[in-house]
């Protein structure tokens, strides 16, 4: 048979049938959906299905980050404003007849592409592998499958070396480092050549009649359900990478860390299917993209600009409280400190000494540790104290600490997911004579914004949440990676099974919304231009007179004192309820020794849920009202 006989392959000539984006005034959304289909050959391709029609579905989504919608709170969208990065996307589609009927099994989809992406850690730190992702796709004769296979691979590799040599005074050095990245990628297709009555050219002609090229983004894919009226695809971003350095300064893995990290998922993602329909069967197709977001306050850069106030700031204090309590909590052996204070303690004979609370002492600017200890009499306890740190010293290990709690912490642990639903409805018509597929509606439907209500239980794994100040630099980025990585990995599961999410209305008086953006205030820069005066803040914040009195004796002079004077009153309270009781103590016992000092932060806990409250009602009242007006 002559070469020329069959007809060369060529591109599928997708038609558009609807999108969720007309053409309309201003600016296209965030995120769109549109259908494209395309009717194969009756005598090449579908000659084998006498009674029923295939039909080739592809869509396209374009995702982008969400942003807080202003209508909401024009404050908080100024703060929590756009970029918020889209964590998982699900794609479900429907096929039915035009009728409507249940418990029908056609139309159904036959095929479907792409089916699976994932990501293989290939047991080399740097070194990942990843299997699924298509860039073309095939067509052969048969019209009802279709052909895709890829491979790609990157690795990196390190390696270096140094020699040196002496003779009498003179000595000779050097070193040497190189590192290479491979990346490879290829695409196969299998076939069977029969050298007695076949031709290699027809069957390549015969097995792709038809190619279409796809643009994805490299993202972590399930699909589901094929053979049935329904299909579902599931995305969510790449898992966090091991890094495979391993440096002494904590800084730098922390600032790769935000660098590698997992963005969320954005640009052009397209889906293809083969579905098959009665032969003069009206159909439609129901295509519903939800796109769920996480709303968080990520870490600032590590900076010491922030001094330390000689004059005993509140919640300065408040902040190297919490960060004594968090590193060396109550019942810290003394020998796990990071410094010696043993050799401090008198007043009696202690077996095993432990911290019982940490002190302040106001006026000589120290940190002292309230020690406890069982004594070498039966049932007797002996307590005593010692000298820690000075609080200039403590300040700068709490600013540390805060930054690198916070770059080790899940988005997940502290955000807020909240989602979208986009759906396109299509219908097909066939002729009555020709069969020939024309489209009859497509309309689009977008609903509001709603806050992903799920138990936090769902996908909050327990175990390790803290980095130990005595673990080495490599021991905390494999405990931050996988711990990452399990929390997403579960909540991708709940999300990709639940085709109805629990969902409440999004709004910035919720307390779980309202707890990030005050998050966001606290972690201001002192010069940041948002970062508003205190009488500025408070018209903005629509504070009474009652509140601003009780934030300005708690120490707040602008927006972002605001914050942490609402964060610290509960963390303050407890600690003054515990200097309460070890001064009782300190007088029943007759205990030697000072007792410690009270914060006396005039800013109680309850008064600071109510003044946080007033503020998300007043920001929800007063929706268009800006920073400035």
């Amino acid at each position: 048979m002559a070469e020329d006989s069959l007809p060369l392959p060529i591109e599928i000539p997708w038609k558009l049938a609807s999108t969720t984006q007309p053409l309309a005034a201003g600016e296209p959304a965030q995120t769109t959906l549109s259908l494209f289909f395309y009717e194969p050959d009756e005598e090449l391709l579908t000659a084998q299905f006498p009674d029923e029609k295939l039909v080739f579905l592809k869509v396209t989504a374009s995702i982008s980050p969400a942003s807080f919608p202003a209508n909401l709170s024009r404050v908080a969208a100024s703060f929590l404003g756009e970029g918020i990065p889209c964590f998982h996307l699900l794609l479900d589609m429907k096929i039915r007849n035009a009728a409507g009927e249940l418990g029908t099994i056609r139309p159904y989809f036959h095929a479907a592409a792409p089916l699976n992406r994932r990501m293989i850690q290939t047991g080399v730190v740097g070194g990942e592998t990843f299997e699924g992702d298509s860039e073309a796709q095939a067509v052969g004769k048969s019209g009802s499958q279709m052909f895709e296979s890829l491979k790609s691979h990157s690795s990196t590799t390190s390696a270096g070396g140094s020699l040196g040599l002496s003779l009498g005074p003179v000595s000779i050095g050097g070193s040497v480092s190189g590192s290479s990245t491979d990346v490879s990628s290829n695409r196969a297709v299998s076939q069977v050549v029969d050298t007695t009555t076949r031709q290699a050219a027809e069957e390549r002609r015969e097995l792709f009649s038809h190619s279409t090229r796809v643009e994805n983004i490299l993202t972590l894919l399930n699909a589901k359900y094929v053979g049935t009226p329904h299909l579902s695809f599931s995305l969510m971003p790449q898992p966090l990478q091991l890094l495979s350095i391993d440096p002494s300064d904590p800084n730098l893995w922390f600032q790769q860390l935000l660098a590698r990290r997992s963005s969320g998922i954005e640009g052009i993602q397209e889906f293809t299917a083969v579905v098959v329909v009665p032969r003069g069967t009206d159909f439609c197709v129901s295509a519903r993209l939800r796109r769920v977001c996480l709303l968080d306050s990520p870490p600032g850069p590590l900076s010491f600009d922030e001094r330390f106030d000689r004059n005993l700031n509140l919640l300065q204090l408040f902040r190297m409280v919490q960060y004594l309590n968090r590193t060396f909590p109550p019942g810290t052996p003394l020998e796990d400190l990071d410094v010696d204070i043993i050799g401090g303690l008198s007043g009696g004979s202690f077996r095993r000494p432990v911290v019982e609370l940490w002190a302040l002492r106001l006026g000589e600017s120290l940190i002292e540790a309230i020690i406890v200890s069982p004594s070498t009499q039966a049932g007797v306890t002996v307590r005593g104290s010692a000298n820690y740190k000075h609080m200039f010293e403590v300040w700068l290990d709490t600013l540390r600490d805060e930054y690198e709690r916070e770059a080790a912490r899940s988005p997940l642990e502290r955000g807020v997911l909240f989602g979208e639903n986009r759906l396109l409805e299509t219908c097909f018509a066939q002729g009555v004579e020709s069969g020939a597929i024309t489209v009859t509606s497509g309309n689009a439907t977008v609903s509001p914004l709603f806050r992903v209500d799920l138990p936090r239980g769902l996908f909050d794994i327990g175990g390790v949440k803290s980095l130990s100040a005595s673990t080495s630099t490599k021991s905390r980025a494999i405990e931050t990676a996988t711990r990452w990585n399990a929390i997403e990995n579960q909540l991708a599961a709940v999300l990709s099974n639940r085709i109805e999410l629990p969902q409440k209305a999004l709004a910035v008086d919720d307390p779980k919304v309202l707890g990030v953006l005050l998050d966001t205030w606290s972690k201001l820069s002192v010069d940041d231009e948002r970062n508003l005066g205190f009488e500025q803040a408070a018209a903005a914040l629509h504070l009474g007179d009652a509140q601003r009195r009780q934030l300005k004796s708690a120490g707040a002079t602008d927006l972002k004192g605001i914050a942490a004077a609402l964060k610290a009153a509960p963390e303050l309270e407890r600690h003054d309820a515990e200097v309460e009781r070890l001064r009782l103590i300190f007088k029943n016992r007759k205990v030697g020794g000072t007792p410690p000092d009270l914060v006396k932060f005039s800013l109680s806990s309850k008064a600071g849920q109510d003044i946080a409250k007033a503020i998300g009602t007043g920001l929800a009242k007063h929706p268009a009202r800006g920073l400035h007006d």
